[in-house]
């Protein structure tokens, strides 16, 4: 009896709901929210989220189908390490990779209900605006920072595991894994310090 052949790369369908739903995912992670709005990446902050979003999609359309949750996982510390100077030792990019994966899987069978539940969720997210005073490579701060563009859209730790619950929702192979887990957001954003190198580390994440 032969067997239907493993479709390894999205549709174009299929890669434009993944871009979606990366998206979603990427624009309402704690970590890259906080790294924008304290102008943790320079005064083109947003602008590397932008492009984070667009690199991370394109790798799984590309890729997707030969790299694992940990080669993702290792492309985001890089990422948010070189460009952010954010140092997550908390395991929420490992977190993030493995529900980014999920949907990779999820939209390349064709299974679009992650990423239908994630827009349900965030009808209009956007990234926001960066807030806090911008060091510069010189040292310099620059206090010039607009307001969040979508304020309500920022979430917490406990928001946070609803949103990866709905998105894998539907991936039987995944309906036991665990949901990304943030300590809560304080109102007003008080993000690490810098180390001498100018890196900011968070560090490992509480168990509940």
């Amino acid at each position: 009896m032969s067997s239907r052949p493993q479709q390894l790369r999205p549709n174009t369908e299929a890669a434009l709901q993944l871009h979606g739903g990366v998206a979603l995912l990427l624009t309402n992670w704690f970590a890259l929210r906080t790294a924008v709005e304290q102008g943790w990446g320079g005064h083109e902050s947003e602008a590397k989220a932008t492009w984070l979003v667009d690199t991370i999609a394109a790798y799984l359309v590309e890729d997707g189908h030969k790299i694992d949750e940990s080669d993702l996982a290792d492309v985001l510390e890089d990422i948010m390490g070189h460009e952010f100077q954010l140092v997550l030792e908390d395991g929420s990019c490992y977190d993030m990779a493995k529900t980014l994966h999920a949907l990779f899987r999820e939209c390349v069978a064709g299974d679009f209900t992650g990423v239908a539940a994630l827009r349900a969720r965030f009808p209009n997210t956007q990234l926001p605006r960066t807030v806090a005073g911008v060091v510069d490579s010189d040292g310099d701060d620059d206090d010039e920072g607009g307001q969040f563009a979508d304020a309500d859209a920022i979430v917490d730790g406990d928001e946070e595991d609803a949103v990866m619950a709905a998105a894998l929702a539907a991936a039987a192979a995944n309906a036991g894994s665990d949901a990304m887990d943030v300590d809560d957001a304080p109102q007003q954003p008080r993000g690490p310090v810098p180390d001498e190198d100018g890196f900011f580390t968070v560090g490992r994440k509480k168990r509940r």
